[in-house]
């Protein structure tokens, strides 16, 4: 018995015509149908010629009667698409159909369309939860947030998820297609398995796509993202030094001993970098110095470089909505929205019990977030804050 060969199937197994249509042209190619297995259709090579072939469902022709009929017409069983569905196989070009009534025929499917209907709710009722645990990030307080602070596969995901349920719903919905062209009386449209196989390959190609994207994407997350001391940081970022700010250079960082103990260096003064699609360049910046008295003024910093600047005024938002506590308890805060030039957007909270202030920042497609514990005011150094949103890794 020579080795079979393996072919994938692109056209949606349940429109016969389709089916039958493509087998026909897989044996003009000498390629000839053996067997299925859970991801191909396994064919036996030989010599090119016409092979007709006809999908029954299960329950008509699979009995002692039906097989005498087929073969008093010419055919016999080439073998099974699946547990419900048969495979009936004529060499000659001459031989009877084994139907010739297609409103006959399409009635004879109505016993599989009741248990095509169940498991189409099935499938479609999964896609939806898959869909909905996909999009439920999104229905958070800070849907832009959730898009750019991770590995950010989950907007390819969903395109993927999309693209999952267009197939499932093509593939249900051509059985019953089908059935209805049968039910009024039209003949069978084999020659359009082409264009099945070609829309299929399309979006399996698109869904490839995507996964070797998302992957990509997800080991440049990990690759790229590092972390350092500020002081010891060999790569450029920005930063609004805590010193100038405060006009003191005689402030100096004093290390935490229980953060030396957990993270092995200064996680007081660090920065943290963090790459993906939309958002680029995502740095986080925290700073803690002393006087060597009681003065230890703090400032932590999220630098945001978006791909798109129509998430710029929806990142700022996501900010407020995520560090800022005045929406929660409005009479300890003052809110205001300072005019700083060369900025689009600045909302300025101040905290009305203790000397913190909140700066949120947008310039074009830079967003920035200030959280900053110290006597001075946030605003009142404008050519820092300006230098800070127009910062370049080139520029540094």
């Amino acid at each position: 018995m020579s080795r079979t060969v393996r072919r994938f199937c692109l056209v949606d197994a349940l429109n016969f015509d389709h089916i039958e249509g493509w087998l026909e042209a897989m044996a003009q190619k000498g390629l000839f149908f053996d067997h299925t297995s859970p991801w191909f259709f396994h064919f036996q090579p030989g010599e090119p010629r016409a092979v007709r072939y006809r999908v029954e469902p299960g329950g008509t022709l699979d009995n002692a009667e039906g097989m005498a009929y087929c073969q008093s017409l010419g055919w016999e069983l080439a073998g099974k698409l699946g547990p419900q569905l048969f495979l009936y196989r004529s060499d000659d070009p001459e031989a009877p159909e084994l139907h010739t009534d297609p409103v006959v025929r399409g009635y004879g499917l109505d016993k599989l369309a009741r248990q095509m209907r169940w498991r189409y709710l099935v499938v479609l009722l999964c896609m939806a939860g898959m869909l909905v645990s996909a999009i439920w990030p999104l229905t958070w307080d800070e849907p832009v947030l959730a898009l750019i602070g991770s590995s950010n596969t989950l907007y390819l995901g969903l395109l993927m998820e999309f693209i999952a349920i267009y197939l499932s719903i093509r593939y249900f919905s051509s059985f019953f297609a089908l059935r209805r062209r049968l039910k009024a009386g039209e003949g069978p449209r084999r020659s359009g398995w082409r264009r099945s196989a070609r829309a299929t390959a399309a979006a399996l190609a698109c869904s490839c796509c995507l996964l070797v994207l998302s992957l990509v994407q997800s080991a440049a997350y990990f690759l790229a993202s590092w972390e350092s001391e500020t002081a010891a940081a060999e790569r450029p970022f920005p930063i609004l030094e805590l010193r100038e700010l405060e006009d003191n250079p005689a402030l100096e960082a004093v290390p935490s001993p229980i953060a030396l103990e957990i993270f092995g260096y200064d996680r007081d003064n660090s920065v943290r970098y963090a790459w993906s699609l939309l958002c680029p360049g995502q740095y986080e910046v925290d700073q803690r110095l002393t006087d060597g008295g009681d003065y230890e003024p703090r400032l932590d910093m999220r630098w945001y470089r978006l791909s798109l600047p129509c998430l710029a005024s929806p990142l700022l938002d996501d900010l407020i909505s995520r560090y800022s506590d005045f929406r929660y308890a409005p009479e300890h805060y003052t809110v205001t929205e300072p005019e700083l030039p060369g900025f689009d957007r600045a909302v300025l909270v101040q905290d009305n019990r203790w000397p913190d202030q909140e700066l949120f920042l947008q310039a074009g497609n830079v967003v920035i977030y200030l959280d900053y514990s110290g006597t001075q005011e946030l605003t009142g150094r404008p050519d820092l804050l300006t230098e800070l949103a127009a910062w370049r890794p080139s520029a540094s």
